[in-house]
């Protein structure tokens, strides 16, 4: 049964990042394509579709197999987005990237698959407080990010933005738990803040799909959502951290500095070849 549920998480997964990598082809025709906008909308459309198809194939994977081997299968779709990144949307993608992309995906997986917290969520270990003050902080800090790299014609706006559509996307995740505490009243503001969630993910993410890479966009996307829904856990939710989850976060950290640093250095390397030739 639960190699059923990973077979299904797998298909699931892959659909979502499909999902996405189709609504990056859908923006990048939109902006040079202006006569198909019609054939181009409705492409962005499919690929909505897709990504709106893989909530479905996870409650459904989720029936099978546990959260906690469920969940690291986000970086199945995160070597899915690589390929399609390369040869679709013909995305530069160099060693050190995938190096970065790989060591994302490891983080991922140990983050999720030694979490310790299988028990139900009760209104006693809730505490509505630290969740608000934890999200209001990490939402004003990003957009203050964002509002500085539009200042600086949008310089990291795929790392900063993508990491903004991963804090929204972990706390529709975090949201998505808080329903099932056995308080009537709660489980309504929460569905509603789930659902609010969901649409900020999905903007942020064409937001950011409009100024980087999907390569870059995806991967800083998921390692936000998982960090922050396990940290969000452990300070409202009364979760335990594992110091083994620690290491993955600090592995992920990694990850992104290596396909965000590396970029800048092959920038400025061709920067400098420019610069050669015109003198």
């Amino acid at each position: 049964m639960i190699l059923i549920g990973l077979l299904i998480g797998i298909v699931g997964y892959a659909l979502l990042y499909l999902g996405k990598g189709i609504q990056k082809y859908a923006i990048e025709g939109l902006k040079i394509k202006k006569v198909t906008r019609g054939k181009n909308y409705r492409i962005w459309i499919i690929g909505t579709i897709l990504t709106s198809v893989y909530f479905v194939i996870e409650w459904v994977a989720l029936l099978f197999a546990p959260i906690r081997l469920i969940a690291p299968l986000g970086g199945v779709g995160l070597l899915v987005m690589l390929p399609f990144a390369y040869y679709i949307l013909h995305e530069e993608i160099y060693k050190m990237q995938i190096i970065g992309v790989s060591l994302i995906v490891l983080g991922t997986f140990i983050v999720t698959f030694f979490n310790p917290n299988v028990r139900e969520l009760t209104m006693e270990g809730f505490n509505i407080s630290l969740f608000l003050i934890f999200a209001l902080i990490i939402i004003i800090i990003e957009m203050i990010a964002i509002f500085i790299s539009r200042l600086k014609n949008y310089l990291g706006a795929g790392l900063i933005i993508g990491i903004t559509a991963g804090t929204f996307n972990a706390l529709q995740t975090v949201s998505k738990r808080i329903t099932a505490i056995s308080d009537p009243l709660i489980t309504i503001i929460f569905t509603v803040v789930t659902l609010l969630m969901a649409i900020l993910t999905l903007l942020f993410t064409q937001f950011a799909f409009t100024k980087a890479k999907a390569n870059i966009v995806m991967s800083c996307d998921i390692s936000a959502n998982i960090s922050f829904a396990v940290l969000i856990g452990f300070l409202a939710l009364n979760e335990r951290i594992e110091i083994v989850q620690i290491f993955g976060m600090g592995v992920i950290i990694i990850g992104i500095i290596m396909i965000t640093a590396y970029r800048k250095r092959i920038k400025r390397a061709k920067y400098r070849k420019i610069v050669k030739k015109q003198t």
